[in-house]
């Protein structure tokens, strides 16, 4: 378990300069970003403990029981980045941490809402907000609390230290995307994170397709004022 991030760099002969090499979420820049900025944080009253990002990897699937039928579960598992990539994918060192399983609106909804006026847009709306409404529950005032607060644990080298939660990643396939980003489902702008319209697919990988992929990155705080209008508006 990594406490601290570090630089993985290579030298090769045939070039003039070093090469950065990412293999793991703790030699990341994403993830040295995070350690700095949280030491640049105040500390808590009375604490100078040294203070950890604590690495969160979220993933979840959809998955069909059976061959026949519709019986179906939705996990979620979580990762800690901390640890090397070579021992998250053992199963005999019980490093996936089994969250929660998510709810699906249930094929009774449609009678439950008597049928009239449930259209697929408003279908994919409440299986939408379902979703949301869940991970509100997971990410609850505890989780938010240790957020910001951190949480002292005595580690295995008995050097007591404050952890503060990070989530870097969340894997899963393309529906899940647009149920998490909030998008529409193969619409003019597919993609979650930018605003490349669905008939520039065709470049993804080409230097000017990485350009836009920045110019056209889509505007978070932007989407989230717009998401809650609209969610004023219908509630």
């Amino acid at each position: 378990f990594h406490y601290e991030p570090y630089q993985l760099r290579w030298n090769p002969s045939h070039l003039d300069a070093e090469v950065a090499i990412y293999g793991d979420l703790y030699t990341s820049s994403a993830f040295h970003d995070a350690h700095m900025e949280l030491q640049n944080l105040p500390r808590e009253p009375d604490c100078d403990l040294p203070r950890v990002v604590a690495g969160l990897m979220f993933w979840s699937d959809a998955t069909q029981l059976t061959s026949f039928g519709n019986a179906k579960l939705w996990p979620t598992y979580m990762y800690f980045g901390n640890e090397s990539k070579y021992r998250r994918c053992k199963p005999s060192c019980n490093l996936s941490n089994h969250v929660a399983y998510f709810e699906t609106l249930p094929d009774s909804f449609k009678d439950f809402t008597g049928g009239k006026g449930m259209t697929t847009e408003c279908a994919t709306h409440c299986h939408r907000e379902l979703f949301h409404e869940q991970w509100n529950i997971l990410l609850d005032d505890e989780f938010l609390e240790a957020y910001e607060h951190g949480i002292v644990i005595l580690c295995c080298d008995g050097i007591t230290r404050r952890f503060y939660p990070r989530i870097f990643t969340y894997s899963a396939d393309y529906p899940e995307k647009v149920l998490i980003a909030t998008v529409r489902n193969l619409g003019g702008c597919p993609c979650p994170r930018c605003l490349i319209p669905k008939d520039r697919i065709q470049n993804m990988g080409r230097p000017q397709d990485r350009k836009q992929r920045q110019t056209l990155a889509r505007n978070n705080d932007k989407r989230s004022i717009m998401v809650s209008t609209a969610r004023s508006l219908i509630y």
